[in-house]
Formats: structure tokens, C-alpha cells, sequence
């Protein structure tokens, strides 16, 4: 599935004059409610709006972390335009097909990525480009021996929602929640609909064997409809909407068993203090939690490939450092899909396991807010299984 970058400012003119839209359609149904599952034809991922803002003066821009100030640093503007104004549109990717898929989103930097090329049209027919957009998706890279780079995107199972990717095991970077920022007339009501463009490149300049496998696994994502949107912020549940038949799942204490393959346990979930004094000065804590693997096979010693993320209840999304299976080797010998799945995952597998036997706990850490109280534990590659954790507590001082 980052290194600091000064945010930049891109606007774009409308297309045509914005003049007085239609009246606001009824308010729909709060975002956090469950909605069906599309066509086959829909595109499988979609926009979930977390909050919504109007202003007449666009939003101060966050200062990166590492710099003297973490306060937002003033709006460079000194009067507010009449004839326009600004909204701000906080979003979270859900993935509502009944496949795990990668979200696509990616670029260098948090404003520069394919968001910055949405589109807002109105039913007037006007349209608007980003004045900023921001992410945490898909800002790193897998290297492979070749020196080829491609994103890591976020992997998504069926039924979650992310709002924000977070990753680090001795530091880490403030997740930054994925937003728009539109200038747009002053007496637009409704906002029509947001649409993002497909990912374009991949990494190199033309497909290689790599992106060959890499593309069918990249959710487009459907149209966002805005009309009747209120101002505020929506209550988002960001616990697993649905799981699929092949998904296993439980909570602390519980073996989730393969038939004839492995039973995996998670036996505890521990909270401490962040090993770095950054980290614990950022407010972060430390969550361990560790799994114990067995080998069901009754034939021959087996090894597991398993990676892992925790998806908090705070709609982050908490990952490793670095790829789990970036290293694929040649062009010749691309990875399978797969391990394409895996990149974006803490590593979480195991050594060589004899017929019939345990390995010894695997202990996986994740750094997450202080006042995070639980969220799942997801397992991908060779077992498909997710963990429900709560009650996390604040760490020991």
C-alpha cells in the first residue's frame, strides 16, 4: 500500500460562469448509513463524505511536521471576494465490491497526486478543478531489483472505509485526511457531482509485466453525488461493513483455522509507550499485538506469507514502514498478484513450520494515536482473516 513536502497551491478557473444553481435537492440519509452493494458494472470504489465546510476565505495550510511551528500557518489573503467562496470536502474510500482492491490514488507528494485532477460539475454545467487536495495514499514506492519504482497503494477488503494511511515503527508522520479545497461562486447550492480521474502512470513509462498485473487490481471509483450536502461533519462508522464467506473472523483469544493449512490466534493486544520520545511528545503509543501460527498440513512443514494492518476506528489506516514484498526480483520474474496485495502491509508471516506444530508468537507493532480505543487487525496472503480489537486504553506513564 513519506517524506515531508511543503504544500503547494494549484487553482483552476471554471470552465464557464457560475450563475445561481437549482434549489438543494432534500438533505439524503447521513454518509454513515450502509449503502448496497453496486452493479458489477459500478466502479468498486466510492467517496464517503466526513465533512464539509463553507468559507469565505480558503483554509490556512498545515505546517509539516519537522518544522519550528505545527500551528496552521495564516491565510495569505487580506479581503474576502464577494462573488466566491471556498469549500472544503474531508472524504474517506470505501471499497464496495466483494474483492480486496487497491485504491487509486498515488502521486509524490500529499497535493500531488491524481485528486488534484478531479472535477466538480454542477448541474449547470460548470466545472471546477481543486484549488489544493491533500492524501496520505499512495505516496511510497516499491523498488525492485531493477531499480523500478511502483506505488504502493492502499489495500482495501471488502466493506472498510479509510479516510487517512499512517505507517512508521519508530517515528511517525501525522495522518493527513484526504480533502478537497474548491473555489467556487458564492451563490452555488448544489455542487452536482466530484468525479476523480483514473490513476495514469504507474512508474514506468510504459506497462511492463508488473503493471500489467497491477492494473486489473486498481479500484476506479464512482461519481460523488454532493447533492444536498450540509455543512458539518458526519458520523462515520469505520469498522468493517461486510466480510466476505472466504474471510475469517474473531476477536482476542480467537484461533481462526484454514482447514489443512494453519490456525492463526491472536493472544494478546498490549498498549505501552512509544519507544522514540518524539513519538510520545506527538501523543503516540505503542499497540503490540502478538500471533501465534500453526501448521495444520499433516503432510509437510509449511511457511507462511501473511501481511498485516490495523484499521482503526478513527478511519486511519496503521502500516509498515516499508513494503513487505517489494524485493520481486527481475523484470523476467515479475510477483504474482498476490504479493502485489502484500505490499503495503507489515510484515506478519512466519519461518518454515513443521507438520503439526507452533510457532512462536509473532509479535507485530503498530504506532497509533493515544486516544485510540481499538479498531481490526486484517490479515492478507496466505489466510484471509481479521481481529477485532477494543478497548485500548491510554499507555502507562
Amino acid at each position: 500500500m513519506v517524506t515531508v513536502a511543503l504544500v503547494g497551491c494549484a487553482a483552476a478557473a471554471p470552465a464557464a460562469p457560475g450563475g445561481p444553481a437549482a434549489a438543494s435537492s432534500p438533505a439524503r440519509a447521513a454518509a454513515a448509513a450502509a449503502t448496497p452493494r453496486p452493479e458489477v458494472s459500478v466502479a468498486p470504489l466510492a467517496l464517503v463524505v466526513t465533512r464539509f465546510e463553507e468559507a469565505a476565505l480558503p483554509p490556512a495550510e498545515p505546517t509539516p511536521e519537522g518544522l519550528p511551528s505545527g500551528r496552521p500557518t495564516p491565510t495569505p489573503a487580506v479581503a474576502a471576494d464577494k462573488a466566491w467562496k471556498y469549500i472544503t470536502l474531508a472524504v474517506a474510500v470505501e471499497n464496495r465490491s466483494d474483492t480486496v482492491r487497491l485504491a487509486g490514488i498515488s502521486g509524490t507528494d500529499p497535493t500531488s497526486t491524481n485528486l488534484s485532477t478531479a472535477t466538480l460539475t454542477t448541474p449547470a454545467g460548470a466545472r471546477f478543478r481543486p484549488l489544493r487536495s491533500y492524501t496520505s495514499f499512495g505516496l511510497r514506492t516499491a523498488t525492485s531489483r531493477n531499480l523500478t519504482n511502483y506505488p504502493v497503494l492502499l489495500r482495501l477488503p471488502p466493506g472498510f472505509r479509510a479516510t487517512a494511511e499512517s505507517f512508521g515503527a519508530l517515528s511517525s508522520m501525522a495522518p493527513i485526511q484526504t480533502s478537497f479545497i474548491f473555489k467556487v461562486p458564492a451563490d452555488l447550492t448544489d455542487y452536482g457531482t466530484l468525479t476523480i480521474p483514473p490513476l495514469g502512470t504507474l512508474g514506468p513509462k510504459t506497462d511492463d509485466e508488473v503493471v500489467k498485473r497491477l492494473r486489473p487490481l486498481i479500484g476506479a471509483f464512482q461519481p460523488l453525488n454532493l447533492a444536498g450536502v450540509q455543512p458539518g461533519a458526519a458520523e462515520i462508522s469505520y469498522a468493517a461493513n461486510a466480510a466476505t464467506p472466504t474471510t475469517l473472523s474473531g476477536g482476542v483469544g480467537s484461533g481462526l483455522a484454514v482447514p489443512g493449512k494453519l490456525t492463526v490466534t491472536l493472544t494478546t493486544a498490549e498498549v505501552g509507550a512509544a519507544t522514540d520520545y518524539q513519538a510520545r511528545n506527538r501523543g503516540w503509543k505503542q499497540l503490540t499485538l502478538t500471533l501465534r501460527y500453526r501448521n495444520d498440513d499433516p503432510s509437510q512443514p509449511r511457511t507462511f506469507d501473511v501481511a498485516a494492518w490495523f484499521f482503526g476506528l478513527d478511519g486511519v489506516v496503521y502500516a509498515g514502514d516499508v513494503p513487505a514484498l517489494a524485493d520481486f526480483g527481475r523484470a523476467t520474474t515479475p510477483p504474482q498478484p498476490a504479493a502485489i496485495l502484500l505490499w503495503d502491509g507489515r510484515a506478519a508471516g512466519v519461518d518454515q513450520v513443521q507438520s503439526g506444530q507452533e510457532q512462536e508468537p509473532r509479535k507485530l507493532t503498530f504506532l497509533v494515536p493515544n486516544g485510540l480505543e481499538g479498531g481490526t487487525l486484517v490479515l492478507g496472503g496466505d489466510v484471509e482473516a481479521m481481529f477485532s480489537v477494543a478497548g485500548l486504553g491510554q499507555p502507562p506513564r
